[in-house]
């Protein structure tokens, strides 16, 4: 069997993990293998000079906070992070623009893959440092999402983060698996 959650753009059709299927025998190993032909295909992107098209930024409306700069204060608070975590859990998705309510700008684009790393690193970031397993939680399921992307549809440099990132959750599970 191969690992169930990446097979679709879950972007488009976000997963909801109701009922995760991990009891197998072979899931950990399939998430290993999903992980490492994520990476393979991340880092040929990551070296590639073909030029590729870059959507430009829609031009944000006055009044309203841009997400990626919250996550662009490094290191986040914890509590600035946490209604992005809860978003993204219930959601399966960002926006670019939030309003002071917290809620999303009604003009608001998704947010970005370059804006969903950055999301990523700062979920590394936490759990790493505070052992949170709901900060990991969030992040296996961000993983999921990006590496559902097919690798030509991130920036280069974007491609060499993400992969930095799968290696830091690898590290992560690979610490709770050995404490069990």
């Amino acid at each position: 069997m191969t690992y169930p959650y990446t097979g679709r753009d879950l972007f488009a059709e976000p997963e909801t993990y109701a009922y995760a299927v991990c009891d197998r025998d072979d899931y950990l190993d399939d998430w290993k293998t999903s992980r490492q032909h994520a990476k393979h295909e991340l880092a040929k992107r990551a070296i590639s000079e073909g030029a590729i098209a870059v959507p430009h930024d829609i031009q944000k409306p006055p009044g309203v906070m841009a997400l990626n700069s919250v996550l662009g204060q490094s290191p986040v608070s914890e509590s600035a992070l946490e209604p992005f975590v809860i978003k993204f859990e219930v959601f399966g998705r960002l926006f670019a623009w939030y309003g002071d309510s917290g809620c999303r700008h009604p003009d608001s684009p998704l947010a970005n893959l370059s804006t969903y790393i950055l999301f990523a690193e700062r979920l590394c970031e936490i759990a790493e440092g505070a052992k949170s397993l709901k900060h990991l939680s969030t992040l296996l399921k961000l993983c999921d999402a990006l590496t559902s992307q097919a690798a030509e549809r991130f920036l280069p440099e974007d491609a060499s983060r993400l992969t930095d990132v799968l290696d830091r959750e690898e590290l992560l599970v690979k610490d709770i698996a050995e404490s069990e």
